[in-house]
């Protein structure tokens, strides 16, 4: 009897190493995000994109990708005031136009959010719903100078 307890003992605790529910970072498929939370995300990194700017706005602005959340950037920052290149215009070679990269992953009960340009790089993550978003965590800013 008690040389079949350690086998069993062994076997019991190997068996809670395996299987189980699935990771949700790893399996969990993307969100769809709404378009309402798209825009929400969009005019609150654009508004905070214009107070980490200040006083420098670019003389005009070419927002990448051209998805529909780059969309939703280049309209915020329109209505900020700022010049948004259409994809097929091109700045002049005097004043060219400072690139903006804005991208978003869905990581589990949130959607992480980085607008970047080679001034500046602002990320948040955000809470979603069909309805909006609301920030989750403080604004990161990292100036590169």
């Amino acid at each position: 009897m008690r040389g079949l307890a350690a086998p069993i003992l062994v076997a019991v605790l190997v068996s809670g190493c395996q299987g189980g529910a699935p990771s949700p970072t790893i399996d969990a498929l993307p969100q769809e995000i709404s378009m309402s939370a798209e825009t929400a995300i969009a005019g609150d990194m654009a508004s905070r994109f214009v107070e980490a700017m200040g006083n420098e706005k670019p003389p005009s602005i070419s927002v990448s990708p051209g998805d529909r959340s780059g969309e939703a950037l280049e309209t915020a920052l329109k209505l900020w005031g700022y010049p948004v290149l259409a994809k097929e215009e091109q700045a002049p070679a005097k004043n060219p136009a400072t690139e903006v990269t804005y991208g978003s992953t869905a990581f589990e009960d949130v959607v992480l959010v980085r607008l970047s340009t080679p001034e500046v790089t602002l990320t948040r993550a955000y809470r979603t719903s069909p309805a909006g978003a609301q920030p989750a965590t403080p604004l990161a800013v990292t100036r590169h100078r």
